[in-house]
């Protein structure tokens, strides 16, 4: 394998670049996070950057003053809004999106095109997402710059200095670009957090007024059950049946059952006790959410009462409410329907903030560099050495 400086036995840094962005769109609904008091530094958007070296309040500076400070080789060939771009920050993105793992060196001979596009596209989310973060006043925790230097140091660990002067990419560009990508990351972790629990609040106050249960499946099966307990079918395709006699017998248990439940006796108990609980399961639902018949049933319901038996193709039933109005139920419901909604939200709030790049500028090409530049070429040199996995 080639390594780059104090090459250890890291493996695969990009990856942990990569799939941290992708961990961080996909990360389950969580509460509000918490801005430390020590160690904070108010961001300055995209255009900050940090350094290995020198205290933390000095780790930020502008990429156009380093793309000022770094000659001819650093120019800018593109804007993206009010940022202008040097031919050594579009690399050092390739770089990434070519060793991010979501990319095989197939794919890209393929369809060169796609993915230099995809390098465009990952530029202006990071750069529009920081300035969202600027406008919010959003701050970076020591715990984050400690994260974000740390995939700092496996970036120039795996990829060798040769790579990156071959490509003209400096340790202040890398700086700079994965304290953007570190913005845009926690921006939107927090833009999750705060859509999850504004949905949470919506949904809460939506459904606060029905009746959430904690119910109980007694089912006792009319047909013969496999050692899964899955229904047993003949070489037609047909349900084994019971015969008539433990048909009976059957119903007879479940109507025994029944009375014990509304008496006072543990549903689950009770369905071990009559060899049923195999096939029986607890669940939870609310008055509103049964088919339309049974919503009246259940709201007649309390805790510790059953239903009448019902019979279906397969088995007879009841239910036995385990407990009602429960509120812990609301909250969990209200927790899971919101987290089933938040990443569509959230892609909506990243495109407003993609979008907002037509309002500062847009993306301007001030030459062919880009046009000119050979993506292929550099994913077959990074294969060759490899790097790609």
């Amino acid at each position: 394998m080639v390594c780059g400086d104090d090459c250890g036995d890291i493996r695969f840094p990009f990856t942990i670049y990569k799939r941290m962005t992708i961990f961080m769109k996909k990360t389950r609904l969580i509460s509000s996070l918490c801005v430390a008091a020590l160690g904070l530094s108010v961001l300055a958007g995209c255009n900050s950057s940090s350094s290995n070296t020198g205290n933390k309040s000095e780790k930020t500076s502008s990429i156009a003053t380093q793309s000022d400070t770094k000659g001819e080789s650093s120019g800018a060939v593109m804007t993206v809004g009010e940022y202008e771009i040097g031919k050594d920050e579009l690399m050092l993105y390739s770089i990434l999106e070519i060793l991010s793992g979501t990319v095989q060196y197939e794919e890209i001979q393929k369809d060169e095109d796609k993915y230099k596009q995809v390098v465009i596209d990952n530029i202006v989310e990071t750069k529009m997402a920081g300035d969202a973060a600027k406008d919010a006043g959003m701050e970076f925790t020591e715990d984050d710059e400690n994260t974000r230097d740390s995939l700092i140091k496996n970036f120039t660990t795996y990829v060798p200095k040769s790579v990156r002067e071959k490509y003209g990419i400096s340790d202040e560009l890398i700086d700079s670009v994965f304290n953007d990508t570190s913005i845009m990351n926690k921006i939107e972790t927090n833009t999750r957090n705060e859509l999850g629990k504004k949905l949470t609040a919506d949904l809460k106050e939506q459904y606060k007024d029905y009746n959430f249960q904690k119910i109980y499946y007694i089912t006792f099966p009319k047909v013969k059950a496999d050692d899964d307990g899955n229904p047993m079918t003949d070489d037609n395709g047909n349900y084994v049946k019971l015969d008539d006699k433990e048909l009976a017998d059957m119903k007879s248990k479940a109507e025994a059952a029944v009375k014990e439940i509304n008496a006072g006796a543990d549903a689950e108990e009770t369905a071990k006790k009559y060899g049923v609980d195999a096939y029986s399961e607890e669940k939870q639902s609310y008055v509103g959410g049964y088919a339309d018949d049974m919503n009246e049933v259940m709201d007649k319901l309390a805790a510790g009462q059953c239903t009448e038996v019902y019979e279906a193709e397969t088995a007879y039933y009841a239910i036995a409410v385990l407990s009602d109005h429960d509120s812990d139920l609301l909250d969990s419901f209200a927790y899971q329907s919101a987290e089933a909604q938040v990443d569509t939200e959230l892609e909506k709030t990243k495109q407003q903030w993609i979008d907002s790049c037509d309002d500062k500028g847009g993306i301007v090409y001030k030459d062919d560099t880009w046009k000119n530049f050979s993506f292929l070429d550099m994913a077959t040199d990074l294969n060759d050495q490899g790097l790609m996995k």
